[in-house]
């Protein structure tokens, strides 16, 4: 007797399991089953009332359809001749055309990703057309060039503290000082912005957030945001933060972001030599090189892995997001392998969605960021540095960048429970 119940709990617990286990079905017979019913009618506009029912369906649930963990549809409503999907899953290198549903004016596309991946995209007509945000789709995200779609993966885990910012609302530089610093090294000045911690205290010494690309990190990261809930959340010190803007935003004018992030030297010492001098000088800084951390991404990430190694006895913290490593056939990742080894902490990171970055006017040699910073990896651990790597399932964009920020911080500089100084 007591061996049968127990083979009906066995069986029992792995019915649970198994169920416990199936995807969960959201999209997939609200798709299919309109294909089916179109596919029967032969009357025009029982085809064009079907597709109004479909699509007014789409408006009132949740948005993109999921049929699985891994698989999603997208839906396009309007009169053009084509659509689709340029983004993240094709690493912005191509258009993914999406099906026109016949007699109809939609277009799907029923996609594949992994679980948890984090996809952004634009929605394009015909070859040279202009690209265009999911009307259907709430969240958004930002870069240079405006907005961005987002679609989230089942299993991802959106922030709560972007809840504000899901709709790509920019980041605010309100309240931010601002500085002109002058440079004998670069012989040009920058624009800094600072970021002063809730609640600063002239009497308390704070280690230093250094930005590349600085005002981009405020609009499209939302850093400020970011150190506010992180230090009122007692998730990491109070902090200030320094948002270093290159000439020329989103301009080709020389000099600009390429200039300096290219492994320049110059930029280097204006960096060690000219502003940390000035921020220890106007600010209540904690002067040490464990105390300062210099981010940037893809060539920001370059230049924030470079400046480590090369004055560590300034900055002895370094975060590369999708860095451009590949960089004149790796230049950075062999200083690392075959010169003396730094006593410096590096935080790395790259998505899965960047094997072709820049393809349009990178080398094709170098586009592949992905497997450089797999490169990287390898040389840091076998000379013995003190770094974390990461991966994740989504691509070159500042949703990415700003949502593992958070955990680069929280990793360099954790919230103190003791009276011992960070980086002393």
């Amino acid at each position: 007797m007591e061996k049968k119940w127990l083979h009906l709990f066995s069986l029992s617990l792995l019915f649970f399991l198994m169920v416990c286990a199936m995807p969960p079905d959201n999209g997939s017979s609200v798709l299919d089953d309109f294909l089916k019913a179109v596919h029967e009618s032969d009357d025009p506009g029982r085809k064009s009332t079907l597709a109004e029912a479909f699509y007014k369906k789409l408006q009132a649930q949740p948005y993109p359809l999921f049929e699985n963990d891994t698989t999603f549809v997208l839906v396009y409503k309007g009169t053009q001749d084509s659509a689709g999907v340029l983004g993240d899953l094709s690493n912005w290198s191509e258009t993914l055309w999406m099906d026109r549903v016949p007699g109809t004016d939609l277009f799907y596309l029923r996609g594949h990703a992994p679980a948890d991946a984090r996809i952004e995209y634009w929605l394009m007509f015909g070859e040279n057309s202009l690209w265009s945000v999911d009307p259907l789709n709430p969240f958004k995200s930002l870069n240079g060039f405006g907005e961005l779609s987002e679609l989230a993966m089942p299993r991802y885990e959106r922030h709560p503290y972007f809840n504000d910012y899901l709709d790509g609302r920019k980041g605010s530089s309100d309240g931010l000082r601002v500085h002109e610093i002058d440079s004998k090294f670069l012989r040009y000045p920058h624009t800094i912005h600072v970021c002063l911690p809730p609640g600063y205290d002239a009497a308390h010494e704070y280690p230093v957030l250094y930005f590349q690309d600085g005002i981009d990190y405020v609009e499209f990261a939302q850093v400020p945001h970011i150190l506010e809930r992180l230090i009122a959340d007692g998730k990491i010190e109070a902090m200030l933060a320094v948002f270093v803007t290159p000439p020329n935003r989103f301009k080709a004018d020389f000099p600009n972001r390429m200039s300096e992030y290219g492994l320049n030297d110059a930029y280097v010492r204006f960096f060690a030599d000219e502003l940390v001098p000035f921020i220890d000088a106007t600010y209540s800084t904690r002067a040490v090189a464990g105390a300062r951390l210099v981010t940037g991404d893809s060539f920001g990430g370059l230049i924030s892995a470079y400046i480590p190694f090369a004055r560590p006895e300034v900055f002895a913290c370094g975060y590369s997001q999708s860095g451009y490593l590949s960089f004149q056939q790796d230049r950075l990742i062999d200083l690392y392998r075959t010169q003396e080894k730094r006593d410096i902490r590096l935080y790395v990171d790259s998505g899965l969605y960047e094997e072709r970055v820049g393809a349009s006017f990178l080398p094709a040699a170098e586009s592949d960021f992905l497997a450089a910073n797999r490169r990287f990896r390898v040389v840091l651990q076998e000379r013995g540095y003190a770094f974390v790597y990461r991966e994740y399932a989504e691509g070159h964009t500042w949703g990415n960048w700003r949502r593992h920020l958070i955990d680069a911080l929280m990793w360099f500089f954790p919230a103190r429970t003791d009276e011992r100084p960070a980086g002393s």
